[in-house]
């Protein structure tokens, strides 16, 4: 399906600012995963806490890299423009399906994933 490259900007910069807003809860998320290791000592609730630590670090891994690639699809998008100012609003450029189905993915994952956190959290906060 083809788009415009100015819709396609304005997606790109969403996509861009929703990766990154997920990337900057992280910090928080550690915050209360800390709390709970320095007020537990059982393996059980430990080995959970390590879990969740694995999760976050493979979880900003892979929003480091989706902001890597969504930021190179920036900035196609805006060569794109340059070369063509007088198409920018003509549905000519291809969606990336794989990329939408990444985003999807991510959000997916990161609302799972906080899901889970939460109800860790109220098990023993």
């Amino acid at each position: 399906m083809k788009d415009t490259i100015s819709h396609l900007h304005i997606i790109s910069r969403d996509w861009i600012r929703e990766i990154q807003f997920y990337k900057s809860e992280i910090p928080f998320f550690r915050k209360r995963l800390e709390e709970i290791a320095s007020d537990y000592t059982s393996s059980d609730v430990l080995a959970q806490v390590d879990h969740f630590e694995n999760r976050m670090l493979i979880m900003s891994n892979h929003y480091d890299e989706l902001l890597h690639d969504l930021n190179l699809k920036e900035q196609e998008i805006l060569g794109k423009a340059a070369i063509n100012p007088k198409y920018i609003n003509a549905k000519m450029v291809e969606i990336d399906d794989k990329i939408i189905e990444l985003i999807d993915y991510t959000t997916q994952e990161f609302k799972d994933f906080k899901s889970e956190f939460y109800k860790f959290l109220a098990k023993y906060m």
